[in-house]
């Protein structure tokens, strides 16, 4: 009888685990709503190989996407899992909205190493890991190199100079009308566009604890007037106020009348589809003192620090950011390369065209010139305002030094 009542206790335990619904996680990104694409992909083979855990996808427009999710955690309804842009990881932080995973990443045994080392700093704070790198990738400068050819003149070497790119581009910028050539194009559309000269100078936008504006020191604001704007004066760079966005610059570049730009990995896979386009990539130039002036970006994937099922978001995480989420991302062409590893360079790129080696110069930028952000909290308000005051300079209405004093209280008023 004893038996037979164990017996039943164990089928009563089966059938009871057997029934019990599966842990359902809400994962939140931004793109499409109604067409989420790859993510769907992931969640897919995710839940195949799991089906005890069901996702739930919050898809939100990129414009909409922080302010709701500030919403949603303010009023108790954070998604389990959440794409965050670094440029507002610090705005996260200050609401303790992420989950410190380092313990996680330990326990589970979470291989980092194959990161680019540069993007895991865009996930950390004070040594501590609040989620894991996504899209992590350098803004590369393009050379074209057909106008360089043209013009009997060498690729620059991954270690130039800022003297080096003002004479090549002042060589390689002739004639006028629609027949006008540049040497360098640029717009202003983001911070990002400006700080490798400000860094080049030995400058940064704030100090190194992140509460003082710097752009108003004499070094930064000289090289601004004296490399940016004095170059767009005399022709050899665009002028931004021609050239108002990336595609104005990409279009030009393919067309051989701009020979240098700034450009992201989704630059090449765009470059790459236009026949005859011969590309390379290369760091920003810096200086002997100040090599390391090539913006490089990640974004983070982090759990809620109020999750009530941080097993299976974690396991889900885990997922999404391991080989198997990120082949998936490859293959779709959604993000450049996380981890260092030739694979998924081969499904992002096509590695038969232009540009040569590119895993092997992502590498060399990642370890010897990749610099991150100084993101603090209210970055993109500071952006707003810094732009704004450049646009004011490269019209002419003010000096660079007088457009940065113009709006340093305002800048500080943010960071207060």
């Amino acid at each position: 009888m004893k038996r037979l009542v164990t017996i039943v206790s164990v089928l009563l335990a089966f059938a009871a685990a057997a029934s019990a619904a599966p842990t359902t996680i809400k994962y939140a990104f931004w793109g499409n709503p109604d067409a989420i694409g790859v993510e769907k992909d992931i969640i897919d083979a995710f839940e195949a190989k799991n089906p005890d855990i069901k996702v739930t996808p919050i898809a939100v427009a990129y414009n909409d996407y922080h302010a709701k999710l500030l919403i949603m955690i303010a009023g108790g309804q954070a998604p389990d899992v959440m794409r965050v842009d670094s440029y507002f990881f610090q705005d996260f932080m200050k609401n303790k909205a992420l989950k410190d995973i380092t313990g996680l990443i330990k326990s589970n045994k979470f291989d980092t190493s194959k990161l680019y080392s540069v993007g895991l700093q865009d996930v950390q704070a004070d040594g501590k890991f609040y989620g894991l790198p996504w899209a992590t990738a350098p803004l590369y400068m393009f050379l074209n190199k057909k106008m360089f050819a043209d013009a009997g003149i060498p690729l620059p070497a991954n270690n130039w100079t800022y003297d080096d790119m003002v004479a090549l581009s002042k060589k390689l910028a002739k004639g006028s009308g629609e027949s006008q050539q540049w040497g360098f194009g640029f717009y202003l559309g983001e911070i990002n566009q400006m700080l490798p000269f400000v860094w080049g100078a030995g400058g940064d936008l704030f100090d190194k604890t992140r509460t003082k504006f710097t752009l108003t020191d004499k070094a930064v604001t000289d090289r601004l007037d004296d490399v940016l704007i004095a170059n767009v004066k005399n022709g050899a760079f665009t002028s931004p106020f021609t050239f108002q966005k990336a595609d104005d610059i990409m279009r030009y570049f393919s067309q051989n009348k701009i020979a240098m730009m700034m450009g992201s990995a989704a630059t090449i896979l765009s470059l790459q589809k236009i026949d005859g386009c011969d590309f390379a990539v290369a760091p920003f130039p810096g200086s002997a003192k100040v090599p390391a002036v090539t913006v490089y970006k990640s974004n983070i994937v982090g759990l809620s620090a109020k999750t009530k099922n941080e097993k299976a978001a974690w396991k889900f995480l885990e997922f999404l950011r391991g080989p198997e989420g990120e082949k998936l991302y490859m293959a779709a062409k959604r993000m450049a390369p996380t981890y260092d590893d030739q694979v998924y360079w081969d499904l992002y790129v096509d590695t038969t065209k232009p540009p040569a080696k590119v895993k092997e110069i992502t590498q060399e930028i990642s370890a010897k010139y990749g610099r991150v952000l100084p993101l603090r909290a209210g970055w993109m308000e500071v952006q707003t305002i810094v732009m704004g005051a450049m646009q004011k300079v490269v019209a002419g209405q003010a000096s660079s030094a007088q457009a940065m004093s113009e709006v340093a209280p305002k800048v500080q008023a943010v960071i207060k």
